[in-house]
């Protein structure tokens, strides 16, 4: 059995568990998913997953993470005792964040796995099950009515984020405005889109800078779905025939499950502020 530790916001758990689904894919085993850190966590919403999606992965039991890991199930107890536990002989840690590990398919059968796993190289195998268990709920009345108003016309997802990335070392400057400005000229050049959906935790800014690269183009701003149901952002954006990511998971998720066979996929040449070659981005995206 080998089990994989589920943290983070909801894209970072969704990279967890497609990692995992493509783990029992190609091992043909049973893997176990673990969401139990989530105690104690201070940061996002908890444990999303179960919340959203069907999903098929079992988690695992405490007697079945005892076997492969030691018993300490709250995030900061956890968060103290790996820098003074001496590691577990069955605990896999990811060795580099966002670069592809070909180890993981070459794994003893008991072990847990401990990381981002942020590399669609993991599971594009695996795509159609990946789709089965990330199909999102029937849309609610109001995002049903903005996704009946613009079917009918080509449109971009536009994900802006800001807040905690602004002064962040590893992300600052990365999607900064220009970004954006290369990335809706590249549009202009190679579509006919017609509405560009805005989807932001600082909508007063792109109300105050998006706006203007725009040129007259028909422009939503999404700024109801809070808390919760914020995972109907990500839905919207998989509804979209185009997507400009931000260097956020969540909005890597929303092209990710967009389905539309011609789609142009926008995203940030550099991904972080680091020296090394990542590979979170997939081949067939547009970096600018």
């Amino acid at each position: 059995m080998k089990i994989v530790r589920i943290l983070g916001g909801l894209g970072n758990q969704m990279f967890q568990y497609a990692f995992a689904l493509a783990l029992s894919k190609f091992y043909s085993e049973d893997i176990k998913i673990d969401p139990k850190a989530f105690i104690g966590y201070p940061l996002h919403d908890g444990y999303l997953l179960n919340d959203i999606f069907n999903i098929s992965l079992e988690e695992a039991s405490v007697k079945n993470i005892c076997k492969v890991n030691y018993p300490i199930f709250h995030y900061k107890i956890w968060q103290i005792s790996k820098h003074i536990l001496p590691k577990h002989h069955k605990v896999y840690f990811e060795k580099e964040d966002m670069v592809f590990d070909k180890n993981v398919f070459e794994l003893s059968k008991k072990c847990y796995l401990d990381g981002y796993w942020q590399s669609e190289k993991y599971f594009s195998l695996y795509k159609d099950a990946i789709y089965r268990d990330f199909t999102f709920p029937i849309l609610d009345e109001k995002n049903a009515a903005l996704v009946k108003e613009f079917i009918k016309s080509k449109t971009v997802s536009i994900h802006v984020r800001r807040g905690d990335y602004l002064n962040h070392p590893l992300f600052k400057d990365l999607s900064d405005l220009n970004y954006y400005k290369r990335a809706i000229e590249y549009l202009d050049s190679n579509t006919k889109t017609e509405t560009y959906l805005i989807f932001s935790n600082d909508i007063v800014w792109c109300k105050e800078n998006i706006t203007n690269l725009l040129n007259g183009k028909k422009i939503i701003f999404v700024d109801w779905n809070k808390g919760k149901d914020s995972f109907r952002d990500m839905q919207l954006m998989s509804l979209c025939n185009h997507n400009v990511v931000a260097n956020s998971s969540f909005s890597w998720w929303g092209a990710w499950l967009n389905r539309h066979e011609d789609k142009i996929v926008i995203a940030p040449r550099k991904w972080m502020n680091v020296d090394r070659e990542l590979d979170i981005i997939p081949q067939s995206w547009i970096k600018v």
